[in-house]
């Protein structure tokens, strides 16, 4: 019988691209070789801790600092960190919301959800950082997870994972200090992008809601709501309507997540406006400015700007943060906390300022070029974050 874990040592001990000076072959080893997996506490929990759950991190980034009282903990606050532990989220890691704890807190001691899977490991935490985060152990995370809606792996599982790593400490060190520099660049785009949005947000309060030279109308007097729907499989390419804007279902869920029968989903083109009845409180409203076509869920409403107004004027005011609250006071509690149907008819009646045309084309066209100026911004984060992944793929086995 041919030993094919063999083979794959012999073919693939080194990665495509390297750093000069190292050219020992990398080994295949478990994760377990390398971590202890869930330790065991050293010490007891404190009366207040920074607690880190599930919607604490998001793509390696800590976002908020829960601090908690013991007495009020929720029973999966179990984990005790240390600095350089690193968190695997276990329950839909596909998200990849993992965390290297790499901050020295004299004061509070840091708790982690039981929702992650704690290591300590002997290697260069950094470069197991982000060799975890690489499409590859992803792949064999997912072929290990159970469950359909919340899929999750356990510890025993996970641990068992072959991974391939150079066992040369100075490559460890000099490749995490070049993906922590990209990093840093990342997030570093990303505040210049949060910066922008929040600039542009308060520009449009102030610029969009003056009532001077303006007439009070209702939506129901600038927008007409269309229901036109497919009658073929496929007619036009699935989009994904979300609180960030318009996009390709393959590109957002790197997969076609609809159901795969789609004749009868509700037909959008270029300069529509797309709204959630469920979430449009928490700024779930879209416009079209990228594609000529496109299909999204029947559950969304799509409208159209009349003719005799700006249509870019009409969906910024649209989605300005004063809107939402109006959206909310019109909304009922759903199913849940965060669903609130929306009142269609109280939609339709609801006023805005509206001046005319000429300013809405004047002020129209100041806010696309904001507009465009952030989506430059964007554009270098995706191509940055892209160039991350080419390195991941290349520069690990």
């Amino acid at each position: 019988m041919v030993n094919y874990d063999f083979l794959s040592v012999y073919f693939y001990s080194v990665p495509n691209l390297r750093f000069e000076k190292f050219n020992n072959n990398w080994s295949r080893t478990t994760i377990s070789k390398v971590c202890v997996c869930n330790p065991k506490n050293e010490d007891k929990l404190d009366d207040e801790f920074i607690y880190i759950d599930l919607e604490s991190v998001e793509k390696g980034v800590l976002k908020s600092k829960n601090i908690i009282h013991l007495k009020n903990a929720p029973s999966r606050a179990q984990r005790i960190l240390y600095k350089n532990d690193i968190l695997f989220q276990s329950v839909r890691p596909y998200q990849r919301n993992n965390y290297l704890l790499n901050e020295d807190d004299d004061f509070l001691q840091y708790v982690a959800s039981t929702g992650y899977i704690q290591l300590r490991t002997t290697l260069n935490p950094y470069f197991l950082f982000q060799l975890l985060n690489t499409d590859k152990i992803n792949n064999e995370v997912m072929l290990r997870c159970t469950g359909t809606s919340y899929p999750a792996i356990n510890s025993n599982d996970f641990s068992n994972i072959l991974i391939t790593i150079t066992n040369d400490r100075n490559e460890q060190n000099k490749i995490a200090k070049f993906f922590s520099l990209i990093e840093e660049r990342i997030q570093t785009q990303i505040k210049i992008i949060e910066l922008k949005q929040s600039l542009i947000k308060d520009i449009e309060d102030r610029i969009l809601w003056k009532t001077t030279n303006t007439q009070t109308k209702p939506i129901r007097e600038f927008l007409t709501e269309i229901n036109n729907k497919s009658i073929i499989q496929n007619q036009y390419p699935l989009l994904s309507s979300t609180k960030k804007g318009l996009f390709l279902q393959t590109d957002y869920f790197n997969k076609e997540a609809a159901s795969s029968n789609n004749i009868g989903y509700k037909i959008v083109h270029k300069g529509d406006i797309i709204i959630s009845p469920q979430n449009l409180w928490m700024g779930n409203i879209t416009y079209n400015d990228k594609f000529d076509n496109g299909l999204v869920s029947p559950s969304y409403r799509i409208y159209k700007v009349k003719e005799e107004y700006n249509a870019f004027y009409i969906s910024r005011i649209l989605m300005s943060y004063r809107a939402l609250s109006l959206y909310k006071n019109i909304s009922e509690q759903g199913a849940s906390i965060v669903r609130r149907n929306l009142n269609v008819d109280a939609f339709n009646e609801l006023c805005f300022p509206i001046p005319n045309i000429k300013k809405q084309d004047e002020v129209g066209l100041f806010l696309s070029k904001l507009h465009q100026e952030l989506k430059c911004e964007t554009w270098i984060l995706m191509q940055l974050k892209s160039q991350k992944n080419y390195l991941l793929i290349n520069m690990f086995i």
